[in-house]
């Protein structure tokens, strides 16, 4: 065999290495999208749960980058059928929350989110509701797609005014959900109630619920209870929301890569009056 036909056979080798090389990641790119993007030809969000008391945070800037202040879409928008690669229904009428590690970051906090925060009268947010009286936000969630740090938060009670921390996170760590209860509005030290046997894909029945100052964290289940004030008195000066969808508590790993939590329901229920403070977050 001569050189030139060697030559070629070589130059021809190469190439189709070269193009199964280019399919391959065409491939593998689209598998990516699909699982990652959720595109879909599926009605908005709004088609399955009422969204009209309720506004969203999303993992990418105001103008659609990776840079500023994390985009918000209020109720109004929601509920006329807003929907994105973060926020999306699937074929079994569930909505699918998804959040990339490199997404755009709130004040505050390291990680990015694509979580919902209750809005009570659909527009102001310092209309929030008290530890009196019986408030109640009930899910059905099942974890889809996890870092190698497997800690995302899917349901909170947060305090409403600057300096006060969330009141209880309920996270899905490893094969156990957890609630983070803050002993005190002012500092970072958690009682931890565990709830074991919960792997990825299992459905997630949860329910977290004030009732008269105690508060009450069921999962699948099993009830676990607090007195609030008992831990620290000024717990009652504070005003509150529910928050629900996915909060990674990692900024680790491949970029563009998702967390992803789907929710089957989600419903917030209060017994009395809300109030309305001056304070703002």
């Amino acid at each position: 065999m001569t050189s030139a036909e060697m030559n070629r056979i070589e130059k021809k080798q190469t190439f189709l290495f070269a193009t199964t090389m280019k399919l391959l990641f065409l491939t593998l790119y689209a598998t990516f999208l699909a699982v990652c993007d959720g595109g879909n030809n599926n009605p908005p969000p709004s088609t399955s749960i009422d969204l009209r008391r309720w506004k969203l945070t999303l993992p990418v800037g105001t103008d659609g980058g990776k840079n500023g202040k994390p985009k918000e879409v209020m109720p109004d928008e929601l509920a006329a059928g807003f929907q994105s690669e973060f926020f999306s229904l699937n074929d079994q009428g569930a909505i699918i929350f998804r959040c990339p590690f490199d997404g755009v970051t709130t004040k505050g906090t390291d990680y990015p989110r694509s979580e919902l925060r209750e809005l009570l009268d659909g527009k102001d947010s310092s209309v929030n509701w008290p530890l009196q009286g019986t408030h109640s936000l009930r899910a059905r969630c099942r974890i889809i797609q996890l870092p190698s740090d497997p800690k995302v938060v899917i349901g909170q009670i947060h305090g409403y005014s600057g300096t006060t921390r969330p009141l209880v996170k309920l996270q899905y760590n490893k094969d156990k959900v957890e609630a983070l209860v803050k002993i005190s509005p002012a500092s970072g030290k958690d009682q931890k109630l565990t709830y074991p046997n919960v792997s990825k894909n299992d459905d997630v029945h949860y329910e977290i619920k004030v009732d008269e100052s105690i508060l009450h964290v069921t999962v699948n289940g099993v009830t676990q209870s607090v007195n609030v004030l008992e831990y620290d008195s000024r717990w009652k000066d504070e005003t509150f929301y529910f928050k629900a969808g996915v909060y990674p508590q990692t900024n680790q790993g491949p970029p563009g890569d998702c967390v992803t939590v789907e929710f089957y329901e989600l419903t917030a229920t209060h017994s009395k009056p809300v109030q309305s403070t001056t304070d703002d977050r």
